[in-house]
């Protein structure tokens, strides 16, 4: 077994979830801006997969936008030499001259990590902003047939117990001075832009918020808060938080979310913000660091520091608790999220193991 096999189950669970409105990509062509990131690779691979099992009567191709080039032992390198796959070096945040006509754009690309948009603001700003604006400028002038901007949970900032769960309704409690606030202030431009460009132009714009994302293609590596517990965990060494870790979370694996992303895609509601979460399990970060002790075996407590890192009054800028309300995904695309947090993370976990040449759990 390899770290293919894991993912290529779950874009068979995506694509049997879809149904028919998989023939919507028959015979078209999809932008995708940050194809090796987590969101987007889902996306390609779902495409690939649809091309490979001869599902569509014409293939779609795809057309991959990052700043990163697509490498053999990258993310996407199983996808190298392929006709319907065209990968393209480029800085997302400045207009790039397309030649071919474009379908379906779905944006992607962004830096998510808080220790990478904070090493970066300006850069972070420039991909969300400056990104969105030419795509829904070409958008304007070549009758796309829809694009999708994936914006963020975060930007609902921290809200108030009365406004949890968190519905699409809520305008947000953000300070625009926080130490994360060129990720959210962007999103939430962002939004504002593809509103603005469907009510002036009629652009077929529509918003994705996904909530705390995870799944294979986190690698461990990545910097995040489950990514640095999952390396420990890997390592085998107990894992020692920052916090007491009594925030609380809603995870939602990437496969879920997958299945929304294509639907909001394919649908008509322009201008519309979606929350792209699970509500399944409501867990703390101390929680969660033991569920990967659980899963990796080590018995050894988290530790918990009796002093809080001198790092605090960043990740104090995060919400205290994240749980969303996604009646409105429920009703609008019959949808409901299947992968449990355990079985989740052991399956991301079994992706990093098996890229890095070991083992899977059993």
């Amino acid at each position: 077994m390899d770290s293919r096999a894991v993912i290529k189950d779950d874009i068979k669970d995506v694509i049997s979830a879809l149904g028919a409105d998989v023939n919507r990509l028959s015979g078209k062509t999809v932008l995708i801006t940050g194809p090796s990131g987590l969101l987007g690779s889902y996306l390609v691979d779902t495409i690939a997969e649809l091309n490979d099992r001869k599902i569509l009567e014409y293939p779609c191709r795809v057309i991959g936008l990052s700043r990163s080039p697509v490498t053999p032992l990258s993310r996407l390198g199983h996808l190298l030499g392929r006709t319907d796959m065209n990968f393209i070096v480029h800085d997302v945040a400045q207009p790039l001259p397309l030649k071919e006509k474009i379908d379906f754009i779905i944006h992607a690309a962004g830096r998510s990590a808080p220790a990478i948009f904070q090493a970066d603001p300006l850069g972070t700003i420039d991909v969300n902003i400056g990104g969105i604006r030419w795509l829904l400028d070409y958008a304007k002038d070549s009758n796309v047939e829809s694009v999708l901007y994936m914006s963020s949970g975060e930007i609902y900032g921290n809200p108030p117990p009365e406004f949890i769960p968190t519905s699409e309704t809520y305008a947000g409690n953000v300070s625009p001075l926080s130490p994360r606030a060129c990720y959210i202030e962007s999103k939430r431009l962002a939004e504002t832009l593809c509103l603005v460009y469907w009510e002036q132009f009629g652009v077929p714009a529509k918003i994705a918020r996904p909530f705390i994302v995870y799944g294979p293609g986190l690698l461990v590596e990545d910097r995040r808060v489950m990514a640095d517990f999952m390396r420990l965990g890997i390592e085998g060494k107990p894992i020692t938080m920052l916090t007491s870790g009594e925030d609380t979370r809603s995870y939602c694996y990437i496969a879920d979310a997958s299945v929304v992303f294509w639907k909001i895609l394919f649908s008509n509601y322009n201008g519309e913000p979606f929350n792209v979460a699970s509500d399944m399990e409501e867990v703390s970060i101390k929680e969660l660091a033991e569920l990967i002790h659980r899963i990796c075996g080590i018995h050894a407590p988290v530790g918990v520091p009796k002093i809080q890192n001198k790092d605090i009054a960043f990740l104090s800028a995060s919400p205290h608790r994240v749980k969303p309300d996604i009646s409105k995904i429920r009703e609008r695309f019959a949808f409901n999220p299947r992968i449990g947090l355990a079985e989740g993370m052991r399956r991301t976990i079994n992706w990093n193991l098996l890229r890095m040449g070991k083992p899977a759990l059993s």
